[in-house]
């Protein structure tokens, strides 16, 4: 039997590679994927219709839309200046003409936009060269146009890779659009050096620039426009619309940055000057910075653990000697504050000290000076209570006085033993602890939905029944699918026989077409 399979194979493939002549004119079925823009209120109708590079066996010879109101009352026949009215119905017509040698099928199978559609008038002229076919549309609503898009993505860092999160929001999301290398959810990093998008193995490099891109889609009912702002971490990012609804979003030139924390704000408390009272020269040593000497040109003379006492721009208190503060009298207090490992000063920190506004001089180094002036205190000052002072940490009191201000109660820790998010001594709301469940997004994309169509020629046949019979399948056991594969093979000997007939006879050959998708 294989022998003779063999031998039967072997003769096709010589009957295939014979020459063929003028005499027999090809066969062709209506190609399943001619693709159309769909009417839109407000916008104008697309004349044109795309069909696989590939097809060759036929072309679109052209393209009418016919326009009917919401009773289906002819209105007329569009024109490119027309535009689509929302809640209408619209009749697209493609006409199809078969290349030199080849014939349309007695059966075709026709569709538009991957729906099956209607051929106009009979199902092939005469000569078996033309065909039209149709669908009708119902315009939906114009989108609404989206005036803004802000973006935000984790700041690139020297030595770290890039991240790649997905956006996704009410109006857009972004995916991957075309060919592009190195895309991940629809984001690209690309070293402005030699134009490559890096990929999540690629560490940002020092005195590199790169940009960033989103490649966004809008959802359902949205659109690009060339009005819509953009911005990426609240710089103004460049929109470029591939079509109304895709767009790349990109911010050129991102210097990686160090790593480090910005510290844009510092508040520090001392001792107010009093009366026969020596400076404080206590360190301060905080979670982001700490005093200390030895750099700016500080002396020791001067300044002790990075602190100062003046009593004049030229005249200070030595931290050596045993003088002691006057009452009524001006001191500048001076502080020389370097950030931690991992923390730097913004260009812009602002200081306050002992809750009012100070001075800050920044240096090339990394540190700054915060200073303020302090009247002393009489003797006799004593110390009023405030209510309480808190951030998200901790709770203190200072003193009301306002030439004082030092802290009276020192700071400690939020403390929460009851549970119910509020401090037990100072009343702070405290947030509650992160929410453990994880929230799931919608990542997929949305596909645009179809109306229910009822077409001109009153033709109540239903798609949906067609699709749904066709997709029912019946279960088959393992005994059927034995008995059913002996019997194929005898079939299939003499499929195999008769075609090698009509390939002998010249006989007409089908060639069935391929459906393609049309990107999105």
């Amino acid at each position: 039997m294989k022998k003779f399979l063999s031998l039967v194979l072997t003769a096709i493939m010589l009957l295939c590679l014979m020459p063929t002549t003028s005499v027999f004119a090809a066969s062709v079925t209506m190609v399943d994927a001619v693709n159309i823009e769909l009417p839109v209120a407000e916008e104008k109708p697309d004349f044109s219709a795309d069909l696989p590079n590939w097809s060759n066996a036929h072309k679109i010879t052209d393209v009418e839309w016919v326009e009917y109101d919401e009773g289906w009352e002819w209105e007329k026949d569009m024109s490119a200046n027309d535009t689509f009215k929302e809640g209408y119905w619209y009749v697209v017509y493609v006409h199809f003409e078969t290349t030199s040698g080849n014939n349309f099928s007695e059966t075709i199978n026709p569709h538009i936009n991957n729906e099956t559609a209607k051929v106009s008038g009979p199902a092939v002229q005469a000569n078996r060269t033309k065909v039209s076919i149709y669908k009708a549309y119902q315009a939906t609503k114009a989108p609404t146009a989206i005036s803004k898009v802000d973006l935000n993505v984790v700041k690139p860092v020297v030595g770290k890779t890039p991240t790649f999160a997905k956006v996704d929001t009410t109006q857009y999301f972004s995916e991957k659009y075309g060919t592009v290398s190195n895309c991940s959810n629809g984001v690209t990093w690309t070293n402005q050096s030699n134009n490559i998008n890096i990929t999540v193995n690629n560490p940002f490099k020092e005195g590199s620039k790169y940009t960033v891109t989103y490649y966004l889609t809008a959802k359902d009912g949205y659109k690009f426009t060339t009005a819509t702002k953009c911005s990426i971490n609240g710089a103004a990012a460049t929109l470029e619309l591939i079509d109304k609804y895709h767009a790349k979003v990109s911010l050129k030139n991102i210097v990686p940055g160090d790593g480090k924390k910005e510290v844009s704000s510092v508040s520090i408390y001392v001792t107010a000057p009093k009366e026969g009272e020596k400076p404080n020269y206590t360190k301060i040593d905080g979670t982001e910075y700490y005093t200390d000497n030895g750099i700016n040109g500080t002396s020791t003379k001067i300044y002790k653990n990075g602190i100062a006492w003046y009593k004049s721009a030229s005249s200070y208190i030595s931290p050596g000697t045993t003088e002691t503060f006057k009452g009524g009298s001006e001191y500048t207090v001076k502080l020389s504050l370097i950030p931690k490992d991992g923390y730097k000063f913004a260009k812009n920190v602002s200081a306050k000290l002992n809750g009012k506004t100070a001075t800050v001089e920044t240096f090339d180094d990394g540190s700054i000076n915060v200073s303020l002036k302090l009247t002393a205190l009489s003797s006799e000052h004593k110390h009023t209570n405030s209510d309480w002072k808190t951030d998200k940490d901790n709770h203190w009191k200072v003193c009301t006085d306002t030439a004082c201000g030092m802290i009276t109660v020192a700071k400690e820790a939020h403390k929460d033993q009851n549970k119910d998010n509020k401090c037990d001594i100072c009343s702070y709301a405290i947030p509650k602890a992160n929410d453990t469940t994880a929230s799931v997004t919608e990542t997929t994309k949305p596909t645009e939905s179809k109306p229910t169509i009822s077409n001109p020629d009153n033709d109540t046949s239903s798609d949906a029944d067609m699709t749904d019979n066709e997709s029912q399948e019946t279960d088959v056991n393992t005994e059927q699918e034995k008995e059913n594969s002996d019997k194929n093979s005898g079939i299939l000997i003499w499929i195999i026989l008769g075609a090698v007939v009509v390939l002998a006879a010249g006989g007409t050959v089908t060639f069935i077409v391929i459906k393609k998708k049309k990107a999105e």
